[in-house]
């Protein structure tokens, strides 16, 4: 199971990602959220996002911080007061060869996962990309996934930063957009 705290740390940033985007788009154009959000369909960032590049970029992250390229380093007996290295020693010392091949290191949020839980990202992907197919889906399915991000971006930002404007204001909406 991929931890919480990894799930909402890559939810935070792919939702900060949609509703900048349509946030610039409708301040850009002085269109609605609705509009805001169908232009969104027509940009490069939809299509990346649509193919899944932001989940693959975390998780090519991922792939690259696998601990067994560090079996052979010097750091894992210097004398260190950093805990997160500490932290890191523990593992590269306590770990087989096998199960370091095996663990990677997310840097952001300190936690370390394991291949089945890659796998787990991968599919998580795949099914963000389902849901994001426009030429597979009803176009107001997409619609709804895209406002979902926004809306938790929103409810995101109104516990961290309760004082700052939301452009898209979809919480304040009384009728929902769709």
């Amino acid at each position: 199971m991929i931890p919480q705290k990894v799930k909402e740390y890559i939810e935070e940033y792919i939702s900060q990602e949609v509703y900048v985007q349509i946030a610039i788009i409708k301040g850009k154009e002085k269109v609605s959220t609705e509009v805001a959000i169908e232009r969104y369909f027509n940009t490069n960032h939809f299509r990346d996002f649509s193919e899944g590049k932001p989940y693959l970029h975390f998780i090519e992250g991922l792939r690259d911080k696998c601990l067994g390229k560090l079996k052979n380093s010097p750091m894992r007996d210097k004398e260190t007061d950093d805990e997160t290295i500490k932290l890191l020693q523990k593992k590269l010392n306590n770990l087989s060869n096998d199960e370091l091949e095996d663990t990677y290191w997310e840097i952001e949020t300190g936690e370390f996962f394991l291949g089945g839980q890659i796998n787990e990202l991968e599919n998580n992907c795949n099914e963000l990309i389902k849901k994001l197919n426009l030429s597979s889906k009803n176009k107001n399915v997409v619609k709804k996934t895209i406002l979902s991000f926004c809306e938790n971006y929103e409810k995101l930002c109104q516990k961290k930063y309760p004082e700052a404007p939301l452009p898209l204001e979809i919480l304040k909406s009384v009728n929902k957009v769709f």
